[in-house]
């Protein structure tokens, strides 16, 4: 354990060192990082990895969330979308395709947006109504 003298020469050095860092720019800076044995493009990279963890923690977690949300009670699947007339399926379509549009969010459903085919249109809308995107009348969920 630290007595009070050697926690206060401790202290005294880092705001010591921290003023210095905080005088120094560019190079000048580079060159005093690495007299201390530090790598100046390591401590950028760490700084960055600061601010993005969170972000990417997030991230994770909402898909997490998703990844949970089909396996938890799905209710039966009724076919009523799928028996929808071909252009009523591709009104459904571009609707659920414009609000990723706007709001950004990208789907497991909506991240093949390529409808080549009828089969792929009734994937996709299965996959809307899996996901909770649709109701079973084809109706967007907020």
């Amino acid at each position: 354990m630290e007595t009070d003298r050697e926690l206060s020469f401790r202290e005294e050095l880092l705001e010591e060192i921290q003023r210095e860092i905080f005088s120094l720019e560019g190079s000048a800076l580079d060159e005093y990082l690495i007299a201390l044995g530090m790598d100046p493009n390591d401590l950028l990279e760490s700084f960055d990895a600061v601010f993005q963890d969170p972000e990417i923690a997030a991230k994770r977690r909402k898909f997490a969330t998703a990844r949970q949300r089909p396996h938890e009670s799905q209710p039966f699947l009724s076919a009523s979308v799928l028996s929808f007339d071909p252009a009523k399926k591709r009104e459904i379509h571009s609707a659920v395709t414009k609000r990723v549009d706007v709001t950004g969010d990208m789907t497991i459903a909506a991240r093949n947006r390529r409808i080549e085919s009828d089969d792929d249109l009734d994937s996709f809308l299965e996959a809307c109504l899996r996901l909770g995107l649709i109701d079973e009348s084809g109706n967007l969920k907020e």
